[in-house]
């Protein structure tokens, strides 16, 4: 008897007094399941106080030089709470290697009490890879550059992968299946893997393209063609990219459909400070006629035209001198009031300090359609910032519509009914 207690170890000697103890003074007789049970649940608490005291320690530790430091990484990590991921591995790590001191005189409970300890640590190493990830994508995502595209697409692509094998580890740990086995049943099951991640893989690609590519990065603000679709992107993820549009509402895209569709990115426009005003006015062809020389002088008081007509006058002059009968309009040169008014319209542009004098001011005579003549106005004002492009562009076109009436010029419009009630009154 002697020498079997010898052999008994510390904790079997503890858990028989405990026996005793309960039997002698409240007469209850612990048997092996109960007391069984009590050892588990006291053994997890147990468990729990200690990942509650490494927590109470290290936590406030590394908030303050999280606070104090200048390394971004420690101050990501605290934020993703990868700290307190590592605290639990701790932790089980711990009552890894104590389970068998404490349940290796049974069989049964020792296997299941590791089966489960495995499957927390593979949950909580599982989790603290997400978390490290996180904070990688959280870093990038401060410097917000094209960079940032493809480490959120590869990050992702990583959580896919993990999240699979994680699944399969947890498989061979609950059901002690062996890895030759596994790896034999992936192999026969390659097509519908891939079935199943063919989203993820192609929104992968597609992602290190985009960044490659330098296309859009977040905070842009892009057109795609597909849908039609204008706003400001605010996720680029491995399966979606979310567009903001100017109503306010949010439109989701195929990650794929960015890199296989027509993409505008409006963002080096905005950096360059000016934005192209390019829009036409459609005139009535009938309007237009030679310039008589009451006319000419009227455009000789105008500004803006002064010495251009001017100088035509003189030169028409020398011209039509050589040529017979040039009192009737259509021999030798005339000036047009369409024409002279494309003058006043380039000049006027060149005259105005909201348009930029660096960049084209080009006026242009477009097809003649069923709608008129289109005179295509097109230059660059001074501003990128919405509000004020279209108070530029409103402006310059307000001026336009009210002076085309001083050179007799009729711009097409759809007839109303005001329209017909003074044609009928005159």
């Amino acid at each position: 008897m002697k020498n079997l207690l010898q052999d008994k170890s510390f904790y079997q000697e503890f858990a028989d007094s405990v026996k005793i103890f309960f039997n002698d003074q409240f007469k209850i007789d612990l048997s092996e399941n109960l007391f069984t049970a009590i050892e588990i649940i006291s053994w997890v608490s147990i468990l729990f106080a200690i990942n509650f005291f490494l927590r109470s320690i290290s936590i406030p530790l590394l908030k303050k030089l999280a606070n104090k430091t200048s390394l971004s990484w420690i101050k990501a990590l605290y934020i993703h709470k990868g700290f307190v991921s590592f605290i639990h591995l701790i932790t089980l790590s711990f009552a890894s290697k104590m389970n068998i001191l404490l349940f290796k005189n049974n069989g049964a409970i020792l296997f299941l009490i590791e089966r489960v300890t495995e499957l927390a640590l593979l949950i909580v190493f599982t989790q603290l890879i997400f978390r490290i990830i996180n904070t990688i994508i959280y870093i990038y995502n401060e410097d917000n550059s094209y960079t940032t595209v493809g480490v959120r697409t590869f990050g992702q692509m990583m959580k896919f992968v993990i999240t699979f094998f994680s699944l399969i580890a947890g498989v061979m740990i609950l059901f002690t299946v062996n890895t030759s086995t596994i790896i034999t049943v992936l192999g026969a099951m390659t097509a519908a893997v891939l079935l199943i991640f063919r989203d993820a893989i192609f929104g992968f690609v597609s992602g290190l393209q985009i960044a490659y590519s330098k296309v859009i990065k977040v905070g842009d603000w892009v057109t795609l063609s597909k849908g039609n679709v204008e706003g400001i992107v605010r996720e680029i993820n491995i399966n979606l990219v979310r567009i903001e549009k100017f109503d306010k509402t949010i439109a989701t895209i195929p990650t794929v459909d960015v890199v296989t569709s027509q993409v505008t990115n409006h963002m080096p426009m905005m950096a360059s400070g000016t934005r192209q005003i390019k829009r036409p006015i459609s005139f009535n062809v009938n309007s237009f006629k030679f310039c008589s020389d009451e006319m000419l002088d009227n455009y000789e008081n105008i500004a803006l035209l002064k010495q251009y007509i001017v100088n035509k006058r003189e030169e028409i002059k020398i011209h039509n001198q050589k040529i017979e009968h040039s009192t009737i309009d259509i021999n030798g040169q005339q000036l047009t009031n369409i024409g002279v008014f494309r003058i006043y319209v380039e000049n006027y542009l060149k005259s105005i300090p909201t348009v930029s004098q660096y960049d084209p001011i080009i006026i242009r005579q477009l097809p003649v359609t069923m709608e008129g003549m289109p005179l295509e106005i097109g230059c660059f004002a001074k501003s990128s910032n919405n509000f004020e492009f279209e108070r530029i562009q409103s402006d310059i076109f307000d001026h336009l519509y009210t002076a085309c009436r001083k050179f007799d010029l009729q711009i097409m419009q759809s007839i109303s009914a005001t329209d017909i009630k003074t044609n009928n009154r005159s």
